[in-house]
């Protein structure tokens, strides 16, 4: 499971709206590749620019309803439902991403392939 945390002020809260409005759609995924290959454009745009962005990034989502994809933008309705989620993670401890919880093993940062294997074949154990 993809939990968001909103470490990043306006841009983590946009870039989260944009991959949970897409998610509302069964295209979270999709969304949130877009948005990992172009952090740095998102990091350039000013906030005032970042629903527009995240309309751009919406429009090369094969099958994505952009209409009620930019209604959910601009109503900012999954916004609630990210801040939840981020108090929860922190209430755990999670300021940063990525973190793996894997059973009880929690995994800080990227991994080695070999290290993730490791600790999922523990996991499954």
């Amino acid at each position: 499971m993809f939990r968001d945390v909103l470490n990043h002020g306006e841009r983590s809260e946009r870039a989260s709206e944009a991959a949970a409005c897409a998610g509302d759609q069964g295209l979270f995924w999709e969304m949130h590749a877009l948005l990992f290959q172009n952090q740095d454009e998102i990091w350039r745009t000013n906030a005032a620019g970042l629903v527009d962005l995240m309309l751009d990034f919406g429009s090369r989502i094969d099958n994505l309803d952009l209409e009620n994809f930019q209604q959910c933008m601009i109503d900012r309705r999954t916004l609630d439902r990210l801040k939840d989620m981020d108090v929860e993670q922190r209430s755990r401890g999670i300021t940063s991403q990525p973190i793996f919880e894997l059973g009880e093993q929690r995994l800080i940062g990227l991994q080695s392939f070999e290290w993730m294997s490791e600790a999922i074949e523990t996991a499954l154990k």
